[in-house]
């Protein structure tokens, strides 16, 4: 494009092979210009200040945290920051307004061509939203609501905390559990509600908070 400076490209992708892969495809393009690259979200933000990206491309699941709490850190560090993030499954209308609500310019699947990720960096290298109706996925509420009302009682407080972004291990050290006791609660309440992300938690509870306790 005349008139554009190149992306200011940082790639945080836990695997080499998938980075590598990405990266192969992206550095063939003009446009694009590598600042800096990491497997951890830690690392990350890190090295942040030093690079100055324009586009933090991101995946939704890192070794140390998840996509979403280093993005907003990250907006939090570079507010104008473009984030765009690499999910794994499709996304689904909750999960993608809890993510656009925190900043993230677009979501992109892992299982889209290249190309429609090189589409999207272009258009959010400015700072524009990009939604895409391929990488979206029905919502399912009404359900969702009717399985959290059969939880059981413990099951419900830890939903609530985790809705709230308590940490694990905060949460065990409140209920006089352990951290593994608090995973595997967080298991059953993600397979019972039909979550497959925190995200998709944390906007159901801010929905229902009334119609999820009665």
């Amino acid at each position: 494009m005349v008139g554009q400076r190149k992306i200011r490209l940082y790639v945080t992708v836990g695997q080499r092979m998938l980075r590598d892969s990405l990266l192969f495809q992206l550095l063939l393009n003009d446009d694009v210009e590598l600042v800096g690259e990491s497997e951890t979200g830690v690392d990350t933000l890190n090295r942040l200040s030093a690079t100055r990206p324009g586009v933090l491309l991101i995946e939704e699941n890192l070794q140390d945290n998840d996509g979403l709490t280093i993005a907003e850190s990250a907006l939090s560090l570079q507010p104008s920051l473009s984030v765009l993030l690499i999910s794994d499954t499709p996304v689904s209308t909750g999960r993608l307004a809890i993510y656009l609500e925190a900043g993230i310019k677009a979501v992109v699947s892992k299982h889209q061509p290249v190309q429609e990720l090189m589409k999207t960096l272009l258009y959010i290298r400015n700072g524009q939203v990009y939604v895409s109706a391929r990488n979206t996925a029905a919502d399912d509420t009404p359900t969702a609501l009717a399985a959290y009302r059969a939880l059981s009682g413990r099951e419900r407080e830890v939903a609530h905390l985790m809705a709230g972004r308590v940490p694990v291990r905060d949460i065990a050290e409140q209920l006089g559990v352990s951290c593994k006791t608090v995973h595997s609660y967080k298991d059953r309440i993600f397979v019972k509600l039909g979550f497959e992300r925190l995200p998709e938690l944390i906007l159901f509870m801010h929905r229902h908070q009334h119609g999820a306790t009665s």
